[in-house]
């Protein structure tokens, strides 16, 4: 259970005062959001009357990345707008361009959103904390001296949280395939909180007021979401059967947005490709060119996918959003620039989906060191974490394995607790399927005065001298901070400014991406996976997977492989397709195997095992898509394995004995004693003798030989090998016993084989 706060021994001697307080300030902001919601929805609908004056098209079907990168690589044009980062701003800063009537390219260095957009806690959430801080600070006592300062410091904050409520609502009432809302509960098992959260003293008495919290919190939103409520100890207990819900005096429940941010990440991508925008992936920025004058007009791009060929790409104007990551670029540009961006890390973990199993999520607000902690359900599994760990940006998944125990530690505090029934939960160090890390910009523009404060809204590089908002030294324009929430509000202020800038009013429309769906939304109706089953006779788990993900075109991706529908797993207890591998290379710009294990379908980021034991799988399913050569299939996987090596997973990596392309390889090698690259039926028995897993009978060994030996010729290569070994995995006739040791390989006739332990 995660709670509000720890018990108070003594009664807090002024909690009437503090009451009163509290209740005025609700009170007052409440009237305040309300009003700013109503306000805000009237300048939203007029904009919009104004923007549909233009008619909005779409394409029919989605280009191919080979014909966007020919129609980026052929030098006929000058585009109006080039967007740097293929994120959910970047990628939103290429729909917002496009559907304004501007030429748009945008370029993408990895596969769309797989850096932060991808590794978040996947809500949409208009930040109640950022509330619960503005508060806080505005009630300190140093602001006796500076009143003015601090109510515009509070009124800011108010302000962003604000947008994000009508963000959350545009994104959720327009996107209902890849958006849901998803009901989270506070438990409180005190009345009065101490310490208290967020380190002030009026929140000491937060159990007493949460559920006017959240019923200010829904005003905020015009009251569009789910309402909030109070649930009682009883429904808690079928609500949450596995947690200890017998200390708890009521749960504050409220909601938030839900989404794979991935799937919307690279729909927002696609969607602008579908408007007309020339999108790709694998398209890195090598070398910003420039005019006489030193400004940049374009930028020299290398295809990452196509032997690194190199090609100018010109523009008008330049955005530059790399989330975290856009100091890089910047870099790039100039290698003396003052740094914006400042980054806080996140750390998540996914256990079983039997420790959220009900629907209903949980937050922690005053966990051990202050930080919130969500527990939540997820695509059938629970995801926990947390943000806010200070440290330099990486693009590694692996989490520090203290963040992992931290978590651990936090949830432990929460499960029910064996009784006399012997009906507890422990939660163990295995439990956890995969962990990962994800970074967010934390923003401060390098041209503001000294001292400026790191912002948790989003900023816009300018130059004050100039009045506007380019590099004062290239023209070019750079978008980071902000949250998942307003990345469209982003996208929209960083294209107002670069229009007004560039010259680019007569020919630019107003904004109209508060309107528009993303791909696969436009026609989808809430009964679309009944529809799916009764079709197409998959199962109910398969249907929602499906369309959830692709919205309408669930039914194209059952037709992918022979236009009959149906659909064959990848792997039991998933629902991923083997159809959906062939359909997102065919048709949603899926180029590598690394991607498709962690971005396209989620596996690694669900359990880092799996993926790794579906990867040769996928790889021949991928290379048949795609053709790829023998070597290039090896390669992918050898890059996919890498990959899913740095996540965390059920042991730490300080034990883990890593199983990866590498150790598979010095297990067939050691057993190909004439080194010829094959090995044939003496040697597999042996190889089976020697890790301690016999074949049972003669017959036995040579049924399992021939089915390896796909060309019937007595030998099995390391391609084979390969893909044996990842389907005893997956039967777990072996992982469940074994686990490789490198170190303990022998080599040729006198190998050990793979100790395993």
């Amino acid at each position: 259970m995660l709670r509000v706060g720890r018990t108070l021994k003594s009664k807090f001697k002024n909690a009437g005062s503090w009451s009163t307080a509290s209740a005025s300030a609700i009170a007052v902001t409440g009237a305040m959001g309300t009003l700013y919601f109503v306000q805000s929805n009237q300048k939203v609908a007029a904009k919009a009357e104004k923007a549909h004056d233009k008619e909005i098209t779409r394409k029919t079907s989605m280009p191919s990345r080979d014909s966007q990168i020919s129609d980026l690589s052929s030098g006929k044009k000058v585009f109006d707008v080039l967007v740097i980062g293929g994120g959910a701003t970047g990628a939103g800063a290429a729909l917002d361009a496009t559907t304004r009537g501007l030429s748009t390219a945008l370029i993408e260095k990895g596969d769309f959103g797989n850096e932060t957009s991808s590794r978040s806690t996947k809500l949409i959430w208009a930040g109640i904390r950022y509330i619960a801080t503005a508060t806080s600070g505005l009630l300190r006592l140093k602001n006796v001296t500076r009143p003015i300062e601090a109510i515009q410091d509070f009124y800011s904050e108010f302000r962003m949280v604000s947008n994000c409520h009508k963000e959350r609502r545009l994104l959720l009432e327009n996107n209902p395939h890849l958006t849901n809302w998803q009901p989270i509960a506070v438990p409180v098992d005190s009345w009065f909180s101490w310490p208290p959260p967020f380190n002030h003293p009026l929140f000491s008495i937060a159990p007493m007021v949460l559920p006017l919290v959240f019923k200010f919190y829904d005003g905020m939103s015009g009251f569009t979401c789910p309402p909030s409520h109070i649930m009682g100890r009883r429904r808690a207990e079928r609500k949450f059967p596995q947690l200890a819900t017998e200390d708890a005096n009521y749960y504050s429940v409220f909601y938030e947005g839900s989404h794979n941010d991935s799937r919307t990440a690279t729909y927002i991508a696609l969607t602008a490709a579908e408007h007309g925008a020339c999108v790709t992936n694998y398209t890195e920025m090598v070398e910003v060119l420039h005019d006489s004058n030193g400004k940049a007009i374009g930028v020299k791009v290398k295809d990452n996918m196509n032997g690194g060929k190199t090609f100018d790409v010109y523009a008008k104007a330049i955005v530059f959003a790399g989330g975290p990551f856009t100091d890089h670029m910047r870099k790039i540009e100039n290698p003396n620039c003052k740094p914006a961006v400042a980054a806080a890390a996140g750390t998540h973990i996914v256990l079983p989906g039997y420790y959220c199993s009900r629907g209903v999520g949980m937050l922690d607000i005053n966990t051990s060191d202050g930080r919130f902690l969500f527990f939540l359900p997820w695509q059938g599994k629970t995801l926990v974490g947390t943000t806010d760990r200070k440290g330099p940006v990486v693009s590694s998944h692996g989490p520090p394995e203290a963040e992992i125990q931290w978590l651990l530690n936090e949830c432990k505090k929460y499960l029910s607790h064996t009784g006399h029934r012997g009906d507890g939960l422990e939660i163990r160090r295995t439990d956890v399927l995969s962990a990962w890390q994800g970074f967010r910009p934390l923003a401060s523009d390098p041209n503001a005065p000294p001292g400026a404060p790191v912002s948790r809204d989003h900023i816009i590089s300018e130059n004050p001298a100039l009045n506007n908002y380019e590099n004062p030294d290239t023209g070019i324009t750079f978008i980071t901070g902000g949250k998942w929430t307003t990345y469209r509000e982003m996208a929209e202020d960083v294209i107002d400014r670069v229009v007004k800038s560039h010259g680019l009013l007569d020919k630019a429309g107003p904004c109209v991406t508060d309107k528009i769906q993303l791909r696969g939304g436009v026609g989808y109706t809430r009964n679309l996976p009944i529809q799916l089953v009764q079709n197409f006779g998959v199962t109910t788990e398969v249907a929602e997977h499906l369309a959830r993900t692709y919205g309408t075109h669930a039914r194209e991706v059952l037709r992918a492989h022979n236009g009959t529908g149906g659909g064959k797993l990848l792997l039991p207890d998933y629902p991923y397709l083997e159809q959906e591998v062939e359909y997102a290379c065919k048709h949603e710009m899926g180029t590598s195997l690394t991607d498709m294990l962690t971005l396209r379908t989620r596996l690694a980021y669900l359990d880092s095992d799996a993926a790794a034991m579906i990867a040769p799988k996928v790889a021949d399913l991928m290379g048949n898509a795609l053709g790829w050569s023998k070597k290039r299939k090896k390669e992918e996987l050898k890059g996919a394995l890498e990959v899913i090596a740095s996540f965390g997973g059920p042991v730490p990596k300080t034990e883990k004995k890593e199983e990866s392309v590498q150790s598979i390889e010095e297990i067939f090698h050691s057993f190909d004693a004439d080194k010829s690259g094959y090995i044939g039926y003496d040697e597999l028995k042996l190889c089976l003798k020697h890790i301690g897993a016999p074949f049972k009978s003669e017959e036995d060994a040579l049924n399992t030989f021939n089915s390896i030996d796909k060309n019937a010729d007595g030998k099995i290569d390391l391609d084979d090998f390969m893909k044996w070994w990842g389907r005893l995995k997956r039967r777990e006739t072996l992982s469940d016993r074994y686990r490789i040791s490198n170190d303990k390989l022998g080599s040729g006739s006198d190998s050990r084989g793979a100790a395993f332990g």
